[in-house]
């Protein structure tokens, strides 16, 4: 072997190696959940606030990522992210109560967010109406062209029969629609709208929910609103806002 085939099988380990070490880190298949007891001791090691003592259930919300509400010391109903990331199940994000949130598991596909909660049993909810809205409007391009937005709402009921916590991947038609929006503004809208708007329109679109409790009331959950929590920054995830009855048209349903 002369001293150029050496070098070209050498490159040619050594890429070899390298992209072994690439697919292993960050497209290899994930490898077992972790156990509860491991969950427990890494949520509390790495948020000591939340005080874990008990998981409550595991969603698999993607390949790659896992829903996992618990229960705490302080008798607190809290929420944690996990996502597989470098050959390894870490925690992305732990809150200390159970409010909505809406988690943008790929912004780039509306088809993947997913809203996931933990309500408190005292706070004693029936159901939990979750809405999308769009106010209607209007918006001005290139000054002179006007473009009107209808409003938009739509609505997806959860009872709380069984169970308080839970993850909800957004209806069809929720996908749809945002998608449309995302789409059509990628076609009409120039950079230099974007520069003088500042906004996308999937910016002005929200998630809210509405708690009833078992009256048929609407209800505040004063116990699964107002917390604490940790995050490494590296996951997208959304308050969905809580709303009363004259933010909604309750007489479209």
């Amino acid at each position: 072997m002369n001293k150029k085939t050496l070098v070209y099988t050498s490159i040619g380990i050594m890429i070899l190696i390298i992209s072994t070490f690439i697919y292993l880190i960050y497209f290899s298949l994930p490898a077992s959940f972790p156990s509860e007891k491991q969950l427990i001791e890494e949520i509390n090691s790495t948020f000591p606030e939340a005080e874990a003592t008990e998981i409550q259930d595991v969603f698999d919300v993607a390949d790659r990522q896992r829903y996992v509400p618990f229960k705490s010391n302080e008798t607190s109903y809290g929420k944690s992210f996990w996502v597989w990331d470098k050959y390894r199940w870490r925690v992305a994000y732990i809150d200390s109560v159970g409010e909505p949130l809406l988690w943008r598991i790929n912004k780039n596909d509306p088809s993947s967010y997913h809203i996931v909660w933990n309500i408190h049993p005292d706070d004693q909810l029936k159901e939990i109406q979750f809405y999308l809205t769009r106010d209607r409007g209007y918006s001005i391009r290139e000054n002179t062209k006007e473009t009107y937005y209808p409003k938009v709402q739509m609505r997806q009921k959860i009872s709380f029969e069984e169970e308080g916590y839970g993850a909800l991947k957004i209806p069809k038609d929720w996908a749809s629609f945002v998608t449309t929006i995302n789409d059509t503004q990628a076609v009409k809208q120039s950079n230099l709208d974007a520069l003088f708007t500042g906004t996308s329109l999937e910016q002005q679109v929200f998630y809210g929910w509405l708690p009833y409790d078992r009256a048929n009331k609407v209800a505040f959950p004063s116990n699964s609103v107002n917390g604490n929590g940790y995050s490494n920054g590296d996951i997208e995830l959304d308050f969905v806002m809580i709303l009363n009855e004259i933010e909604v048209d309750v007489q479209l349903y």
